[in-house]
């Protein structure tokens, strides 16, 4: 009842239209029980004084009779149009109340949450299950309260006309209740599997349609097939598995609500054969009317197990979601970022990430300003972590990264953020134009702006060249772009924002040789008068850096210019000769002829 009650919190936002839709829902149900007194009053005008022909009156009646019912259900269906459109109104409201919010709190989430997710579950909870959540509260609201009204107004005429009718259609309810809770209980259970399985399925799609190229490089088309049927036959057997539960309750649950109209039909026999007094043929026929009217009531109260079945599981993962810890957020006292000139340092630092070995380990490193640090090291090292640490994708595990004094923790994220540049290893691009992504650097750059910075990143030769220029659509993640073509208007990105601090993370890894020359040459000017680190694995790129950090294992191993540790003749040294191919046993290069 939690997660339905939370849910129905969207819905009262809208409880105007809400109420509108449960009244024009109870005038149908007015309508509804109207009909079976016509047919009673009908009858026991036709028939009631025994087998004399029918008047001229009563054939009037009968018309009258046939009109009155005619208009009742003509009324009710304009009532159930209404209703429809009103219902269908509030349906896409709380819709798209719940994906914005599920939306806005996947933007608020940290990094660290989508390590450990697929994008296709993801993706799946915010179409799919809030989909599901929304149709099972509203509609199963609307025809819980349409149901039980149903019920406490038939209940109602039939005490009142023939108390012992009444308790017989009732008779049957107890054992409609215990079977509607077993089933509930074990349907909740089995739609939580078959919304998993969807995820998982739908987490194969996408990754299926993002490695499209790798699949067809290395013919993994049959494996991947393979795979996919995998998870197909896993959601077969789960959704047969729930609804194999209905094939159950339902035959069961008819078979007692019929039970019920055999007891009405025994017991008002009875009644007529024994002449009970005031009990007429035309208040039989009525009481035939309302049984079956009030078993539909109750039939729709027992699908709606299944409805609140299937939306409590899915309510369960669009909350796991919407409760899930925000662990990087602005402190409550946030400060600016820092004006001027940054230093940033890091002071006793460590960090891990969960279920791994500690990536660093107690470092301290001063960035200072106008300056450009540039981290070596192999694989693993830790030096992406540490641009990740900087710009607060992560919080310290100890330490501190500090902005001029300033814990990054105490200023604010957007600020932070925004004053920071970056240009990622696997630079990404959205489905947008060129210079609709060169835009999110400066949002209001001109084309003379995007031009220029498109000149810089030596990235206007083949923009120039392609049909629409800065205009043309490059695809999701950029696929039409080659990968030097995509990191080249990531820098012309970073250049537009022309922040005071600059992260660069293998920034012309997927570029030819003289590109990256004419790169480097430029980036040179986009270093002077900022704070710049530097990630490389390439050392030629770093050669010209204030201080080259050699990183292993999160710790320092050394650092300084290229000559002074290429004099030290430390890991940095070979690292170099490594890069070079020199000859094992012999020396370095000296600095002057590097």
């Amino acid at each position: 009842m939690k997660t339905i009650w939370r849910v129905s919190s969207y819905l009262f936002k809208y409880k105007g239209l809400f109420c509108l839709t449960l009244f024009m829902a109870a005038c149908m149900t007015v309508l509804s029980i109207f009909v079976p007194q016509v047919i009673r009053y009908v009858i026991d005008k036709l028939v009631g004084e025994g087998a004399q022909a029918a008047s001229g009156a009563d054939l009037q009646a009968l018309g009258w009779g046939m009109l009155a019912i005619a208009t009742a259900y003509l009324l009710r269906e304009v009532f159930n149009g209404l209703r429809i459109r009103i219902n269908n109104t509030v349906e896409q409201k709380v819709l798209l109340d719940l994906r914005r919010d599920l939306h806005a709190k996947l933007l608020d989430l940290p990094v660290s949450f989508y390590d450990r997710r697929k994008s296709g579950d993801v993706a799946s909870r915010v179409i799919e299950d809030v989909a599901s959540v929304e149709r099972a509260i509203l509609d199963g609201t609307e025809q819980g309260t349409v149901a039980l009204l149903t019920i406490l107004g038939i209940s109602v005429v039939m005490f009142t006309q023939e108390p012992i009718l009444g308790a017989v259609v009732f008779l049957p309810l107890p054992v409609l209740v215990l079977l509607g809770r077993r089933y509930f209980k074990t349907r909740q259970k089995n739609w939580r599997g078959v919304r998993d399985a969807t995820g998982l399925l739908n987490s194969h799609l996408v990754e299926d349609i993002q490695g499209n190229r790798l699949i067809h490089a290395f013919a993994l088309r049959e494996r991947e097939k393979q795979r996919f049927h995998q998870k197909s036959e896993s959601l077969r057997q789960k959704t047969l598995k729930a609804m194999f539960q209905w094939s159950l309750y339902s035959p069961a649950t008819n078979f007692v609500t019929n039970l019920g109209n055999v007891g009405v039909v025994g017991v008002g026999a009875y009644l007529l054969a024994t002449g009970k007094p005031g009990f007429t043929l035309g208040e039989f026929f009525a009481f035939l009317f309302y049984a079956s009217m009030f078993y539909e009531p109750v039939r729709q109260l027992n699908n709606l197990n299944n409805m609140l079945s299937e939306g409590k599981a899915s309510g369960d993962r669009v909350f796991e979601i919407l409760d899930h810890p925000v662990t990087i957020q602005d402190a409550p006292d946030a400060v600016a970022f820092p004006s001027g000139e940054i230093r940033v340092q890091l002071r006793g630092v460590s960090f891990q990430y969960p279920e791994r070995a500690p990536v660093v380990e107690n470092l301290d490193l001063d960035l200072r300003p106008g300056t450009v640090t540039a981290l070596v090291g192999h694989t693993g090292a830790g030096k992406s972590t540490l641009a990740n640490l900087i710009l607060r994708f992560y919080d310290v595990g100890a330490g501190a990264v500090t902005l001029n004094g300033t814990d990054v923790r105490q200023v604010d994220l957007q600020q932070l953020r925004s004053h920071i540049g970056s240009v990622p290893q696997e630079p990404f691009l959205f489905d947008a134009t060129i210079a609709e992504n060169l835009r999110f650097g400066k949002q209001d750059a001109t084309d003379a702006d995007l031009r220029e910075a498109l000149d810089f990143a030596r990235a206007w030769d083949f923009v120039d060249r392609l049909p629409q220029g800065m205009d043309t659509l490059i695809g999701e993640r950029g696929i039409r772009l080659s990968m030097g073509e995509k990191q080249r208007l990531t820098i012309a990105r970073a250049f537009l924002r022309n922040p005071p601090v600059l992260i660069l993370d293998e920034a012309t890894s997927s570029v030819d040789s003289i590109t990256e020359r004419k790169i480097q040459a430029a980036l040179e000017e986009l270093f002077r008068n900022r704070t710049t680190l530097v990630i490389a694995h390439r050392l030629s790129t770093v050669r010209q850096a204030d201080n080259i950090v050699v990183l292993d294992k999160g710790r320092i191993l050394e650092q300084g210019s290229h000559a002074d540790l290429l004099e030290r003749d430390g890991p940095y040294a070979e690292l170099w000769r490594h890069q070079l191919d020199v000859i094992p046993g012999q020396s370095a290069p000296a600095p002057s002829q590097t």
